[in-house]
């Protein structure tokens, strides 16, 4: 170690472009990860909030809310606890601002509903609950909202914590209310239901329905996966760039320091040695680019606004922290076994 370190003092430029170009991966690749997890946030944030372990579709539905339809005739009784779910989407505009937005017909007190964070739970028919998104847009208690597909104007009583569904802002409401917005909604009808259970697969159900694990309904939300998985590649692909640079410069270094290398060889220091010293500078740069990537990026975080997809978890970004930093030692053996191959008497002729 005291060798390493002291090479990179006396050397500050050459292994500053290294650190420089590691703080740059790190940093990508944090910001990447907060990305992917704000994506994958915007789909699936209202129904985390349901904390349900199941949801009950129609077959013929592939899995989507919004083409389901099931009669509550057909599911009543059948689960320990269980709230209907009603959804439409909308086009809604105050006269000034216009958004695309989904409308939850759903029960003011149950547990679809996410915590108020300013208003009012909605009472009345035409009022409505808007997620934290849309008062980040502007949007404000007491607007009237005109929509494009009705005649119906609903009125904003509330917001409530942030609770998107497929990367689009909820509008809260009674059953009346969406059943004005949507016909479908007539009589017993119903999109889906929602189970609270952990018995639910004993369910004996009508052949035409189907119950869904809460979490193969949230993978199979339209672009999920496909976003998931880009952002997944695009990391992985990083690291294995982040392992080839770290060992193309290690390794010109390394041929750079033949004849050091030959002597030292010669004093009697060994192979041993020689690589703990490449490994011990190689973690010393991987640590100093993973810790200013990981701050530069918490810091970037502070100065985003809300309308970008990022959310950071630390815990995963921790994990990718370390896994950079062996990612980089494993780049570093070419290094290693090239100094195996140095002779000191060919070296120093």
């Amino acid at each position: 170690m005291f060798l390493a370190w002291n090479e990179m003092r006396r050397n500050k430029i050459k292994f500053g472009l290294i650190i420089g170009v590691l703080i740059m991966i790190s940093y990508l690749l944090f910001l990447l990860s907060g990305l992917a997890n704000g994506l994958m946030n915007m789909n699936r944030e209202a129904i985390d909030i349901w904390k349900a372990d199941a949801i009950v579709l129609n077959k013929d539905a592939n899995q989507t809310v919004a083409q389901s339809s099931v009669n509550t005739d057909d599911i009543n009784g059948k689960f320990d606890k269980s709230e209907g779910l009603k959804q439409t989407a909308v086009i809604a505009t105050d006269g000034k601002l216009k958004e695309n937005a989904t409308v939850f017909g759903i029960d003011a007190k149950g547990f679809l509903m996410p915590k108020l964070e300013d208003g009012k739970l909605f009472k009345k028919n035409n009022e409505v609950v808007a997620d934290h998104t849309l008062k980040t847009k502007g949007f404000k208690i007491g607007d009237e909202l005109s929509l494009s597909n009705s005649d119906e104007k609903l009125k904003i009583v509330g917001f409530s914590e942030s609770s998107k569904f497929n990367a689009s802002p909820v509008l809260f409401t009674n059953d009346e209310t969406i059943s004005k917005l949507n016909p479908m909604f007539k009589g017993d009808k119903i999109n889906a239901l929602v189970v609270k259970d952990k018995n639910w697969k004993d369910a004996q159900l009508n052949k035409d329905l189907e119950v869904i694990e809460i979490e193969d309904f949230v993978t199979k939300l339209p672009g999920y996966q496909a976003q998931n998985l880009t952002l997944t590649f695009m990391i992985v692909f990083l690291f294995a760039i982040s392992a080839m640079v770290i060992g193309i410069f290690l390794y010109i270094i390394t041929l750079q320091k033949r004849n050091l290398f030959g002597v030292l060889k010669a004093q009697g220091l060994t192979n041993g040695f020689l690589a703990k010293s490449v490994m011990s500078q190689t973690i010393i740069i991987a640590l100093i680019g993973t810790l200013i990537g990981f701050g530069l990026t918490v810091l970037t975080g502070a100065f985003l606004p809300e309308a970008v997809p990022i959310k950071f978890d630390y815990l995963t970004m921790s994990i990718y922290g370390i896994v950079l930093i062996l990612v980089a030692i494993l780049g570093s053996l070419f290094s290693v076994l090239s100094i195996r191959k140095v002779e000191p008497l060919k070296v120093i002729g």
